[in-house]
């Protein structure tokens, strides 16, 4: 390393050279003096003795290591000088290229943050693998499921490959904590009592989880906090191991607080507290999931042991799996097991964040792509303009590499200073997309600019500044010096502009698929915005209840909710109220069989229904209209026998599936286990899973359970009236918390999430192509039309009209829009198609969006012809003869 101390003590090193040469040639000057020769003549008579000086000094620098280093240092100085010479085409080309950079940065960030992350504060990542049960008669996604906890205690204590097996509740709990009298809702994961030690996490305070904490037989109601809850709700106090959390009504000991930065091990899910779990019946009120051999709710992660691989962990799960399917063909047929190396985005769902996220990446590329072309177009612009600097190099030696770097140095500090402002605005626009998350997701995430992402700009940043620059300085490097230093004029030809045509040309293509992609999810999200979900948006508001989840008995949940009822409709603004188990569109769902009549399912093929169980009411409250027959009455929510509760509501989509052209109401249907069901009534068909959904058999039935959503019609602005619901839920009962109290409107942000998102993204995608496809064609034309003065002022001596170099100026500007419309077309016919799964309403080949966007591009397109042509119309040809 002793080189690069010298490389930056190299002035003083130089000093000592010529210090040493200067006193070699005194030494001779003196001696020749000496001999009698007059000290003028013995000055020459040293230097030719001695050489060419400066060679000397050349061939010395050359035996040191940092030639090389010095003139790219002084090639980048050099650059620098050159940027600042022309500060407005610089900071174009930055901002075009920024843009570019930053978009695919900010989706990168978010890819580094679901895909490339490991799990924080876990020891060995890598070494961590998914075990999951596999449908090997399904397809797709669907094919996947997590374990039972009984498949979890056999896969934990047969297996051979794994020094521990872990399990968690893939899906959070929301619990209610009673602190100071009133309820609070927080999030907590059920875990198995391995969780932390397998994982390698140690506590910041107190201990983890032991097995003994977590066995059937006895659970303790211990647990964990997580190190935020801990800072922001108990004020990071030193003293809370040992005290006790009321948390749905069961007191459990606080044993110690997660590690800073641990959250577990799923993307954007950070926990309040971790609690065994056996605890799931005082947790959940569930008591039969940890014996039932069909609730699949426990993701597993396995720690390989050492020598042993995912491929041979897989072949022993599947072994497994095969015992566990011929001792219980009842629940386990067909499920065979498989695993997936460990990450914070479970693995069967990693295909389609991976998807998504490509996705965004290659349109942003595109982007970035519409930027450098416009680069290298101003660079070969600015190369044109310095042919004579580069040929005065080349006589003085400069060889073609020399030359070629030089260029190149340029266009790296361009996309170096860029890929900086990137990042800036990676840091701006990460947020504004998460602000995009509906309120009602109960995620995190952190998108943080670490070294990948840093990693992930630089390397974008070099490979964008050698990709538009590299025509450019080839073009340089072999310039002709002779007819150049001759002074003699080189006009623009056609010829001379094809680069820059079939540049403008992949640009002008490249925008069509973007804005047709950008056009279509922008209609796409009117359509969806515009659907009608079969029930009224306006002037509702709701909120989840459960106060079942604190040990409350059937008698106690129904009081709480007639009170509830009273209290709520009371309040000034407040038409109707009623209940429903859960919203349509959400991710609850519950699905049955439903035959005609009132006989036996036996050799019959049922119809596959969604079921609603809703309190009476709830049509009104919900703006839903009733076509025939008559609400539930209150009589029939009150039966405690679920099965003879007697009566259901259709939607007019089952009525059509099971009696076209006929009356239902006074019929009967057999629902799953339930014995007849007389139909007294039918609604008009909703949306209930997605917007973009056909229409859906739906039954209505009148018992709910005790988690219940609790439905408010107000006469105006429902937001005025959130605190005052919260407030009569507190003042009904102070250890029930609501969660996702919130309006209507802001609920239906959740199923039109998809839709927004991609509308937005793309969009904004669509909008910086087109801005930058008019800037470059707009530049394109203008240097044409400048090179060519002096061909134009010749045409113009010769007779030519206004009107002729108009036709001139705005025929190449056509042929060159008019052929990227093309190839544009044909390239968004074949790739749109991937977006058919994001669109609602509207087929990824329309024929509108198609015609309008070449329309549109097209009249952009004359427009930033105009300027140039208008300019070459009134150029002067005595002028223009003497222009080179």
């Amino acid at each position: 390393m002793k080189w690069m101390k010298q490389l930056f003590l190299r002035r003083r090193i130089y000093g000592d050279l010529s210090d040493e040469i200067q006193a070699h040639l005194e030494e001779k000057i003196e001696e020749l003096v000496r001999r009698g020769m007059p000290r003028k003549e013995a000055a020459a008579a040293a230097r030719r003795e001695f050489g060419n000086v400066t060679l000397t000094k050349e061939d010395s620098r050359e035996v040191w290591r940092w030639p090389s280093i010095e003139n790219l240092l002084a090639d980048i100085g050099y650059g620098l000088r050159m940027l600042r010479k022309s500060p407005g085409s610089t900071a174009a080309v930055v901002m075009a290229l920024a843009l570019g950079m930053g978009m695919n940065t900010t989706v990168f960030s978010f890819v580094n943050a679901l895909l490339l992350r490991p799990p924080r504060r876990v020891e060995a990542p890598n070494k961590l693998v998914e075990l999951w049960l596999h449908n090997r008669v399904a397809s797709g996604i669907q094919g996947y499921l997590p374990l039972t906890y009984p498949d979890y205690v056999y896969y934990r204590d047969h297996n051979q490959s794994f020094t521990g097996l872990l399990a968690f509740d893939g899906d959070p709990e929301p619990v209610i904590w009673n602190r100071f009298g009133e309820g609070q809702v927080v999030q907590g994961q059920l875990v198995s009592g391995n969780f932390f030690s397998v994982l390698g996490v140690n506590a910041f305070l107190g201990r983890t989880f032991l097995p003994e904490d977590d066995q059937t037989g006895n659970p303790q109601p211990v647990v964990v906090l997580g190190h935020s809850f801990w800072q922001q709700r108990l004020g990071s106090d030193p003293r809370v191991v040992g005290k006790s959390l009321l948390l749905n009504g069961t007191n459990f000991n606080v044993i110690g607080v997660a590690p800073s930065g641990f959250a577990g091990l799923l993307v954007a899910i950070e926990p309040d507290f971790w609690v065994p779990a056996t605890m799931i019946e005082q947790v959940t009120r569930d008591s039969g999931r940890l014996t039932n051999r069909q609730a699949y709710w426990l993701l597993a992660v396995g720690r390989l042991k050492p020598g042993v691989d995912a491929t041979r962990a897989r072949t022993e799960m599947n072994r497994l799996a095969g015992v566990m399917e011929q001792d219980h063909p009842d629940t386990n047929k067909n499920l065979g097991a498989t695993v997936f190396p460990a990450a914070l985005v479970p693995g069967p769902y990693r295909g389609y964040v991976s998807a998504f996220t490509g996705l965004l990446m290659a349109v942003f590329a595109l982007v970035l792509l519409i930027a450098c072309v416009n680069a290298a177009s101003l660079l070969l612009a600015r190369a044109t303009g310095r042919a004579r600097e580069m040929a005065i190099r080349s006589a003085l030696g400069a060889g073609r590499g020399r030359l070629i770097r030089q260029m190149l140095v340029e266009s790296t500090l361009l996309s170096g200073l860029a890929g900086s402002a990137g990042l800036v605005l990676a840091y701006w626009t990460a947020p504004l997309l998460l602000a995009l998350k509906p309120a009602s997701l109960p995620i995190t995430l952190r998108i943080p600019l670490d070294w990948r992402v840093l990693a992930f700009t630089a390397s974008v940043s070099l490979f964008t500044g050698l990709a538009f620059g590299l025509t450019p300085a080839l073009r340089s490097a072999k310039a002709q010096v002779a007819p150049i230093l001759k002074d003699e004029a080189q006009s623009a030809s056609y010829r001379k502009s094809r680069l820059r045509s079939f540049l403008m040309i992949g640009e002008i293509s490249t925008c069509v698929v973007l804005l047709v992609g950008a056009t279509l999810c922008v209609r796409s999200l009117v359509n969806a915005s515009s659907i009608d979900p079969g029930f009224d948006t306006q002037r509702v508001a709701v909120a989840t209840l459960d106060p079942g989840s604190l040990g409350y008995s059937e008698a106690q949940v129904r009081s709480f909710y007639e009170q509830l009822s009273r209290h709520i409709g009371a309040l000034p603004g407040v038409s109707s109220t009623s209940f429903v188990n859960h919203l349509p569109l959400g991710s609850a769902r519950e699905q049955s069989s439903a035959i005609e009549g009132n006989r036996s399912a036996a050799g019959q093929k049922g119809v596959s229904v969604d079921v609603l169980r809703v309190a009476p009411g709830y049509f009104e409250t919900m703006g839903i209209p009733l076509l025939r027959g008559r609400d539930f009455i209150p009589k029939e929510s009150e039966s405690s026998n679920q099965a003879s509760a007697g009566a259901a509501i259709i939607n007019d989509a089952m009525a059509r599936k099971l009696w076209p052209s006929q009356d239902p109401v006074g019929r009967r249907i057999r629902l799953g286990e339930d014995t007849g069901l007389e139909i007294i009534g039918v609604v008009k068909t909703g949306k209930y899973r997605t917007l973009g959904e056909e229409p859906i058999p739906l039954v209505y039935l009148p018992r709910l359970p005790s988690r219940r959503t609790l439905v408010v019609r107000t006469s105006g602005d429902p937001t005025a009236l959130l605190d005052a619901i919260r407030r009569e839920i507190q003042t009904v009962d102070p250890n029930i918390a609501a969660t996702d109290l919130e309006t209507m409107q802001q609920y239906m942000t959740l199923p039109l999430f998809p839709a927004r998102t991609t509308g937005l993204l793309l969009g904004a995608s669509g909008i910086l192509a087109l801005v930058l496809t008019c800037i470059g064609l707009f530049g394109v034309i203008s240097y044409i039309v400048s090179q060519r003065t002096h061909e134009i002022g010749v045409r113009m001596a010769l007779g030519a009209r206004r009107g002729d170099v108009l036709k001139l100026v705005f025929g190449h500007g056509l042929a060159v829009t008019s052929i990227g419309l093309a190839v544009g077309l044909a390239a968004a016919f074949g790739v749109t198609r991937f977006l058919s799964a994001l669109l609602y309403g509207i087929s990824p080949n329309d024929p509108v969006t198609l015609l309008s966007v070449s329309l549109g591009l097209a009249l952009v397109a004359l427009l930033a012809c105009y300027l140039p042509a208008r300019r070459a119309m009134r150029v002067d040809p005595m002028v223009a003869l003497r222009y080179e």
